[in-house]
């Protein structure tokens, strides 16, 4: 058996700005709705899961906040043009019979992460549809993860399995988090190490396996790179707990739950009549 987990928040943003700006007669902004459908269905399609479900992002400071002032401070606010149709993908994805997660003070990926480790212990396997590598570091024999990717008006997917990571990383999936606590991540504001990039951060993981292990073994390391990381040890740790991705968020989530049902269409039809959508 396998559930289909989509990364609403990720996958709405992505739907937004791969989509050219539609809207209805009244002024509603529609073109994430219908790119978040149209990636929807592509997905379910290719990966004809047996459940499906989504996770959203609820707007209150999560347990990171709470830890750094800084995670996520750099981002732009969500544009009023997205932010009133999310109300209304929630209400179309209701008239789908297709469940929605949250969890507050916890984000999406936490979710994500829980969902996968639930799936995992009840013998399913676990599909991840997000555009965050983040969730890269979920990947295992039971959870693989289509990566959405949008370019030139274009949105594909790439599905990553252990051994896809592998190729492109060089590190087991799990590593992804000792990368970031190294290179930081400016789309979240993760500090990581001053002055350490990615291939330097890559190169240290393949050497010494952990970031554990790159500490344990800093008299090894040649001077320059040692300075930063004996300055930033703290910095780094830090990074790697805003990087983690939890997997015992409190949801009540069974995977029968979500097995795929019918739609209610008369809601269904009555939402797409509003959005104008005909077809």
């Amino acid at each position: 058996m396998k559930l289909m987990i989509l990364d609403g928040n990720s996958v709405i943003n992505r739907a937004f700005y791969g989509v050219r700006p539609l809207t209805t007669r009244d002024g509603l902004y529609t073109n994430a709705i219908y790119g978040f459908l149209n990636i929807l269905e592509k997905e379910r399609s290719e990966e004809k899961p047996d459940a499906l479900c989504v996770a959203f992002d609820l707007h209150a400071p999560t347990f990171r906040h709470l830890r750094y002032d800084g995670y996520k401070a750099t981002r732009h606010p969500m544009p009023e043009e997205l932010a009133m149709q999310m109300p209304v993908m929630k209400q179309v994805l209701a008239a789908m019979n297709i469940p929605i997660y949250a969890c507050e003070g916890w984000e999406a990926d936490d979710v994500l992460g829980t969902v996968g480790r639930l799936c995992e212990e009840a013998g399913w396997d676990c599909a991840i549809l997000t555009g965050d590598r983040d969730s890269l570091q979920l990947v295992d024999e039971h959870v693989s993860v289509r990566l959405v990717r949008t370019q030139g008006g274009q949105t594909r997917t790439e599905r990553y399995t252990p051994d896809v990571f592998r190729a492109e990383y060089g590190l087991e999936p799990k590593r992804l988090i000792d990368l970031k606590a190294l290179m930081g991540d400016s789309s979240d504001n993760i500090p990581g190490v001053a002055g350490i990039g990615p291939k330097t951060a890559t190169s240290l993981l393949l050497e010494y396996g952990t970031l554990d292990g790159i500490y344990e073994h800093l008299p090894e390391i040649k001077e320059s790179v040692r300075k930063k990381l004996e300055k930033d040890r703290e910095q780094a740790y830090l990074s790697y707990d805003l990087a983690t991705i939890r997997k015992n968020a409190p949801v009540d989530f069974v995977p029968e739950r979500n097995l795929v049902r019918e739609v209610d269409n008369d809601a269904l039809y009555a939402l797409f009549h509003r959005l104008e959508f005909t077809r």
